[in-house]
């Protein structure tokens, strides 16, 4: 329909209005072969911004301009990311289409039409390294790209370290790359745990297994590792060298992971490394990294006089003042007292002092009412249903609903059911698998809204007809 735009993971080459209708014909075309996976196609009431003569955004009008304010460092992002790979970005046009707060995850790499998540919207940029991330898949994904799901880690683990490389130049801090992944060790610790072992291999065996089943920081973290690994082995000036070399070999390709092993065996052959165990060991990465700690001590210490007192009833709480903190410490400080337990007392204060539940950033309001839930806070609860039912993002809404299960686990499937249409499919099923909701259940309380809509219209229908006999 003319009132609308199309947008592609192409290159836009013209638009014709059709004679005799209300409709636009827009074709485009994409030089640069591409998996399956990557055809992506979007139609709505969509506007643009220009970022750069590149980059631009496309949204619905009424969120344009917060789009346009958060992800303006996207051609930084692309310059960087070129310098780094060694080769420059082939896809001619980087643009982002910020979706309907459905979109159950925080980003998707197609090809010149990135996909973002609404919840990126924090007012500060400070949750911009998700764009970072999808800039890489640009060569680590897109351009070369893994041969089956199985390795999966060589699409997301060498994007990760590509985005932390990125996002380290953007800070002109070498060490915000440890920092950053301190944060994605500890969440790799928490998948660790809350997975079957057959998915924390690095290089699984899916066999019939649904691939949403086995979806995970795994792939990232664990992957992120062996190459953090990898660098630390030979040292980072020759590493990154051999990922240019590797981008230029496999540029256009897919590759496994012995195709991999193979070739930085070839560059590094006196560098030993047990790839059975990092490939197929579950569980955490066979070597603990050591990452630099020096940004995140301000954030870990706080956390520990925050447990002190939990754990000893001082009277007075900590005093450090923490507003001028960016989002990064602070969430890093939020992840440093997921490990703890605290009296909802302790919650309390910690609330009044911070404001933390007034928060506008997601991934700082998703870790509080993680630990307000941990700590039977049944105030919190209106926010956190708020929350979940307001967007779609999986990496909030599964461990929010699971966590609001065991406070209250009538409340949990009430407010899922209720809202199950509103979310992706995709979410909407592993959600119900982790609330243990059957499709018999959904279906039973869809047939009863139905049934009642047909109550309601049929009550309406008769009091027509009887007003047309009056």
């Amino acid at each position: 329909p003319s009132w609308s735009t199309c947008v592609m993971s192409a290159l836009l080459q013209k638009t014709e209005q059709i004679i005799g209708s209300d409709f636009t014909k827009f074709t485009f075309h994409q030089s640069v072969p591409v998996p399956a996976y990557l055809v992506a196609l979007a139609v709505g009431d969509l506007v643009k911004k220009d970022i750069s003569e590149r980059c631009a955004v496309y949204s619905e009008p009424s969120v344009i301009d917060a789009a346009a304010y958060e992800f303006s460092q996207t051609e930084d992002f692309l310059k960087i990311a070129e310098d780094v790979a060694g080769l420059s970005y082939v896809w001619k046009r980087y643009d982002l289409l910020c979706l309907p707060p459905s979109f159950p995850y925080g980003g998707m790499e197609n090809p010149c039409l990135t996909f973002v998540t609404p919840t990126l919207l924090a007012g500060d940029k400070s949750l911009a390294d998700v764009v970072a991330h999808e800039i890489a898949h640009s060569w680590t994904g897109n351009l070369v790209t893994n041969a089956t799901w199985q390795h999966f880690w060589l699409n997301e683990g060498w994007t990760t370290w590509f985005q932390r490389k990125i996002m380290s130049r953007i800070h002109k801090k070498p060490n915000f790359l440890d920092f950053d992944a301190i944060g994605g060790y500890q969440d790799l610790r928490e998948t660790v745990n809350l997975m079957d072992d057959k998915f924390t291999i690095l290089v699984p065996d899916l066999g019939d297994t649904d691939p949403d089943e086995s979806f995970s920081s795994v792939p990232y973290e664990k992957g992120f590792n062996l190459l953090w690994f990898l660098e630390n082995q030979v040292g980072t000036q020759k590493f990154e060298r051999f990922f240019q070399d590797y981008i230029k070999e496999f540029a256009y390709k897919t590759l496994t992971s012995e195709d991999f092993r193979d070739f930085f065996t070839k560059h590094f052959p006196s560098t030993k490394v047990e790839w059975d165990t990092w490939f197929y060991q579950p569980g955490m990465p066979p070597v603990e990294p050591l990452f630099e700690q020096s940004m995140a001590e301000a954030s870990q210490n706080l956390a520990k006089e925050w447990i002190s007192f939990d754990k000893e009833s001082y009277t007075l709480s900590p005093k450090i003042d923490i507003s001028s903190w960016t989002s990064n410490q602070v969430t890093c400080f939020l992840d440093a007292l997921q490990s703890h337990t605290f009296k909802l007392t302790t919650i309390c204060t910690m609330n009044e002092k911070y404001d933390f539940a007034k928060s506008r950033n997601a991934e700082i309001l998703y870790r509080y009412s993680q630990l307000a839930l941990a700590s039977k806070d049944r105030s919190i609860l209106p926010l956190v249903v708020r929350f979940i039912t307001t967007q779609g993002r999986m990496k909030f809404v599964r461990p929010l609903y699971r966590s609001l299960s065991e406070v209250d686990k009538e409340l949990a499937v009430k407010t899922f059911l209720d809202h199950s249409d509103f979310y992706h499919p995709i979410c909407s099923k592993m959600i119900a698998a982790d609330l243990q909701i059957s499709s018999k259940e959904e279906k039973s309380k869809k047939w009863l809204a139905i049934g009642g809509g047909a109550l309601v219209a049929t009550a309406l229908l008769a009091a027509v007809m009887v007003r047309r006999k009056r």
